[in-house]
């Protein structure tokens, strides 16, 4: 699988709770690129305002995930004009810190609580970053 294809599987998984077999396989075998920061952003629309009810999960999965070895920073945020749409957004310090968030307890336990939802629309994308550049001003 091409490594960008395998990076949007596991981003995707967050929310959805799916990840195919031989997708966290291939996850697992990429070669490790660069020693970039990885940032994951995840865009979901869900229906008839579901998402107001599983808020907790959301505070609790910001909070444990940002508690992981190698993650610079995990947000969870609804969009100010469509409060249907969750968003996060990731820091990580590389893609081998990123890979072993998708195994652990509290993502499962996320994956849980919202599995029950009904989204209508998803977009999730992986970035390697080489550098930070200053703000121009």
């Amino acid at each position: 699988m091409e490594r960008r294809v395998v990076l949007q599987a596991l981003a995707a998984s967050m929310v959805t709770g799916m990840v195919p077999g031989p997708v966290f396989a291939a996850a697992q075998k990429l070669e490790k690129k660069g020693t970039g920061m990885i940032i994951v952003t995840v865009e979901v629309e869900f229906e008839d305002n579901q998402i107001q009810q599983k808020i907790g999960a959301v505070q609790e999965m910001d909070a444990a995930t940002a508690e992981e070895t190698g993650c610079i920073s995990y947000k969870s945020s609804l969009d100010a004009t469509n409060p249907n749409i969750l968003r996060i957004y990731e820091m990580w310090e590389s893609m081998d810190a990123l890979i072993p968030h998708f195994k652990t307890p509290h993502m499962a336990k996320f994956q849980k609580e919202l599995s029950s939802l009904k989204s209508k629309g998803m977009s999730a994308k992986v970035y390697e970053v080489s550098k930070e550049l200053p703000f121009p001003n």
